[in-house]
């Protein structure tokens, strides 16, 4: 699936203008382990903020299930330690010392990975963290009973690599808790905000368990919690017991192939639509902006063709105001603009549960005559083309 040359979608623009750094973003699908993944991923110097002010969040409504059955592992006790690759697994390894795992530690990027810096993410991190990075920094914290893994995996560029990096920080008999998002509802919807530069692997359950056994890490435990864009795959794995033999893993299922070839077939066929759709809309005298300038809105917009149709983005981030969104070039205003503007229709990018939320804090907008309605396929406000 070829999407030609995007931008970066955390670049965002002084103006319209300006110069972009565009990769061409190019999808296969692995016939051996599954798994959809970018063919030539960005290079991660290119991938790094320019700025200290970007920031993304995980869902954390299942850590504390998850910190308790991390605990209940069989040799996890008081005296067991714990340790994280980056910041997004500090709030689980709060929650485990709540439980009475005491030592734990979380890598400095500064300290252990010589990233000086600032606003760098996982992007950076998955780069640095080689076996050589990782061996050094085993030896002088020790080697941990459990390593939390916590949406890294997905951006990893050379998987592989970075596996094996991830497995010389464990004790032999100990586990690995890897947590990625799941993209199935997104392929099975079509939501073509999916695709993002910024991860590299798109796993399913099946592909992920597949890609798992593959890398000779036998799970222990397999959980997945429910959320409204995209749920959470939690994969516990012991790296040090005899593996599962690749061969009897089985093939990749038909059912997940046709998944993902419709999902690459259609898109021509949605931005048609979408396009279409728009367009007449405007023609009848409606004009339409969307709120939330992060990556998923930069995706949907450029990759479905519709920055013609659309007359700005809504954000309250202040330091994106005045910005304007990587790809399209749409400025970035505050909500007052809706009513200012005369828009008729708001699309959303937030999450489906912040939704009514949003819409509540935005009263005004309705009662004047405008609509909500969410970009998402998934979505009970989901856009009726």
């Amino acid at each position: 699936m070829d999407l030609g040359a995007q931008p970066i979608c955390n670049r965002f623009l002084n103006a319209p203008s300006d110069n972009e750094y565009l990769h061409d973003m190019v999808f296969g699908f692995c016939q051996d382990c599954g798994v959809v993944q970018l063919i030539d991923p960005v290079p991660a110097k290119e991938l790094m903020p320019r700025v200290d002010w970007i920031s993304y969040n995980e869902p954390e409504a299942h850590l504390d299930q998850l910190a308790t059955d991390i605990r209940n592992l069989p040799g996890i006790t008081t005296d067991s330690t714990a340790c994280g690759i980056t910041f997004k697994d500090d709030s689980l390894l709060a929650r485990m010392e709540r439980l009475g795992v005491n030592n734990t530690w979380r890598i400095d990027p500064s300290r252990d990975l010589a990233i000086t810096q600032a606003g760098v993410g996982v992007e950076t991190i998955q780069d640095k963290l080689t076996l050589e990075t990782a061996s050094r920094i085993a030896g002088e914290r020790g080697l941990a009973d459990v390593v939390i893994v916590r949406h890294i995996l997905e951006h990893a560029h050379d998987t592989a690599s970075f596996i094996d990096a991830v497995k010389t920080l464990v004790k032999p008999g100990g586990y690995i808790v890897f947590e990625v998002p799941d993209c199935t509802k997104s392929l099975e919807s079509c939501d073509y905000s999916c695709p993002w530069e910024e991860h590299v692997l798109y796993f399913t359950p099946e592909t992920l368990k597949r890609g798992l056994a593959m890398s000779e890490m036998p799970m222990v435990a397999y959980a997945s919690y429910a959320y409204s864009l995209e749920d959470s795959l939690v994969a516990i794995v012991r790296p040090s017991v005899e593996s599962q033999a690749v061969e009897s893993v089985g093939g990749v299922t038909p059912e997940e192939q046709e998944r993902i070839a419709t999902y690459a077939a259609t898109l021509a066929q949605h931005q048609e639509k979408l396009q279409s759709y728009f367009s007449q809309y405007r023609k009848d005298g409606g004009k339409v902006a969307l709120l939330g300038a992060g990556h998923l809105a930069c995706t949907f917009i450029n990759l479905l063709g519709l920055k013609e149709h659309i007359e700005f983005i809504v954000d309250d981030n202040s330091n994106k105001r005045g910005l304007f969104l990587p790809g399209s070039g749409l400025p970035i205003v505050g909500a007052e603009a809706l009513i200012s503007e005369d828009i008729k229709l708001c699309l959303l990018s937030v999450h489906p549960q912040a939704e009514d939320r949003v819409i509540e804090n935005n009263q005004s907008f309705t009662e004047n005559g405008g609509a909500f309605a969410s970009m998402f396929p998934r979505s009970k406000l989901a856009l009726k083309t």
